[in-house]
């Protein structure tokens, strides 16, 4: 995660133990998702998971400067200190190397996958969280309207407000993500091989909150790192 002081170089900092915090293609239009029904059975499987599948593409007045956009908006890296020749924006971060994604949660359940490299957080962040140096820490987890995942070099970091929780896992270079606006419910995966090809889900951890605002998928991305945002069929 970016340190709790917005920074402009992007660099992790030192990994802490648990505790309080100082093939892909193009993204095409969002699918039609099934109706809500809050008395379903909360999904697990990646064959249930994907039944909520959100076609998604990064929006890039929310992008800070130092990342780069391209496949048509599924892909975001950052692998140079080349500052990308955009203008400044409200929507737009200003210190952290974070983007969120043009469609957002709100009534309605969704399922993502992400494919990453390097050092990145993914996660996603209310409507209203803070962008700007002024509103203080604005990194993906760094405060009560965002969460995230990311690998810290030996496990993963699931983070929120500020605190971190570890899960031991070998590295995987693909994260499922689910959330539940109506009912504030967000859970990261793991998504690894199985038998005959297929894909398997594992859960990393299950957060419940009580956000009523719309979610918006987003990435904080360090350098000579990307993540590219995946298609259903993959």
């Amino acid at each position: 995660m970016p340190s709790s002081t917005p920074s402009t170089n992007g660099i992790m900092p030192e990994v802490k133990k648990a505790g309080r915090k100082g093939s892909r293609a193009e993204a095409n239009p969002a699918e039609k998702a099934p109706p809500y029904d809050s008395n379903i059975t909360e999904p697990s499987t990646r064959a249930e998971l994907i039944k909520y599948w959100i076609n998604l593409s990064l929006d890039d007045r929310t992008a800070q400067k130092m990342l780069w956009l391209s496949e048509g908006g599924a892909k975001v890296s950052r692998m140079s200190e080349e500052v990308c020749p955009v203008l400044d924006r409200p929507e737009r971060y200003e210190h952290s190397p974070q983007v969120l994604c043009k469609e957002g949660l709100l009534g309605n359940r969704g399922y993502w996958e992400v494919d990453c490299e390097g050092w990145v957080v993914i996660g996603a962040a209310c409507e209203s969280a803070g962008r700007k140096a002024k509103d203080g820490p604005c990194g993906l987890g760094e405060n009560d309207l965002s969460w995230g995942v990311g690998w810290a070099g030996s496990c993963y970091h699931v983070w929120h407000n500020g605190e971190n929780i570890e899960f031991q896992a070998p590295l995987c270079p693909t994260i499922g993500i689910y959330a539940d606006q109506p009912a504030g419910i967000i859970k990261f995966f793991l998504v690894e091989d199985g038998e005959n090809g297929s894909k398997e889900t594992r859960l990393i951890h299950r957060f419940v909150s009580s956000f009523k605002e719309k979610l918006f998928p987003g990435f904080w991305v360090g350098r000579n790192s990307y993540c590219w945002i995946r298609k259903k069929d993959q």
